[in-house]
């Protein structure tokens, strides 16, 4: 019955794109000393209960009493070895979320982890830990920016001690820099007030939404360059182009595009690459893209023309419609920023972080 609950749950908050984008999120279930856990590829409002993966609590929490090394690729080798050594028998073909050790320290029942980005205007925001602080008090926890995985699990562990220290309680709410929101609670009730809770705060902050009206523009031009632009990124590929209001302010020149040429959040650097390429009018497509491609070692999932809109790129259809969206998402990101002291991206060990983490190289390639 829980079980379905945690279906239930996980499918609803899915298949809102104020909340989650793509394959992004994860959900949890604890009973009986399990922890059933989102899989890594799988997406929420789809999943069904044979892609949840089922672990053993009390050697999830083992973890955090280990020593693991200081090396970044070292130390997440030896985690992802635990982690995956924490399934129970029967999963062994399955691999549990990347943040199932973060899940595990919430003593709560049910915990849901979305990324909507009113909460990530917060997170990415200058100002944002002093704005959280102000707007929740003591009813959430901040969490500084930290890598993901096993680094950021031992964090939120210290943290949460603190704060039941403080209050006499385990968190609820917990909100972590450049990254989104946790939610946990014993019911789904609650977890549903909870969230409507945050997310009705941050709106009575809000003093700029996005504006994705309809504009018209030469959509000839935009299917020419889309066309070439797939031809640049390889065979068989595909291309969207989108555009609207608020794209147009964004690619009014080369200086509106400033709020966007740095990722905000891990996702903006899994499906978009950690940076778009700004093309401007009359530009030349071919040797921006090839320069582009030189300097990252790699071809840009985004393109963004001045005047014009972008164009997503991917190997698939379904690759490209994903960078479309999580590149439409950072663009209401950074509008929500300008009610938070203005852009906070991620810094670029951080980016260099994700971009070599083998756990987001998975999760990008099974979406």
């Amino acid at each position: 019955m829980s079980l379905s609950l945690l279906v239930e749950m996980s499918n609803s908050y899915g298949s809102k794109d104020e909340f989650v984008v793509a394959g992004g999120g994860n959900t949890s279930f604890k009973e009986g000393g399990v922890m059933y856990v989102k899989g890594s590829g799988t997406t929420l409002a789809t999943i069904t209960p044979d892609q949840f993966v089922k672990m053993d609590l009390t050697m999830l929490s083992a973890m955090l009493e280990k020593d693991y090394s200081d090396d970044d690729k070292t130390r997440e080798s030896e985690a992802l070895m635990d982690m995956m050594a924490a399934k129970l028998p029967g999963e062994e073909d399955k691999r549990p979320s990347v943040e199932a050790v973060l899940h595990a320290i919430f003593p709560q029942k049910f915990v849901l982890h979305t990324h909507p980005a009113i909460v990530n205007g917060l997170t990415c925001g200058k100002d944002g830990a002093e704005a959280c602080q102000r707007v929740f008090s003591t009813s959430a926890v901040w969490i500084p920016l930290t890598k993901p995985g096993y680094v950021l699990a031992a964090e939120c562990r210290n943290l949460f001690d603190e704060y039941k220290l403080m209050t006499g309680r385990p968190p609820k709410v917990v909100i972590l820099q450049n990254h989104g929101l946790f939610i946990a609670a014993e019911t789904l009730q609650e977890i549903d007030v909870l969230t409507d809770e945050v997310i009705r705060k941050l709106k009575e902050q809000i003093i700029e939404t996005p504006d994705f009206t309809e504009v018209h523009v030469n959509l000839n031009k935009a299917y020419e360059l889309a066309a070439e632009l797939r031809t640049l990124y390889g065979e068989n590929s595909h291309a969207v182009f989108c555009t609207n209001a608020q794209t147009m302010k964004f690619v009014e020149d080369k200086s509106s595009i400033r709020e966007l040429l740095e990722p905000f959040t891990p996702d903006h650097i899994v499906y978009c690459k950690h940076r778009p390429l700004f093309i401007e009018k009359g530009g030349n497509c071919h040797n921006k893209f090839d320069y582009y491609k030189t300097t990252h070692g790699f071809s840009p999932k985004i393109v963004a023309i001045e005047k014009l809109g972008f164009v997503a790129l991917g190997k698939t259809e379904k690759e490209a419609e994903t960078a479309r969206l999580i590149f439409l998402d950072a663009m209401k990101v950074a509008v929500y920023t300008r009610s938070f002291g203005g852009i906070n991206p991620l810094p670029d060990d951080f980016v260099r972080f994700i971009l070599n983490w083998e756990a987001e190289h998975y999760r990008q390639k099974t979406l």
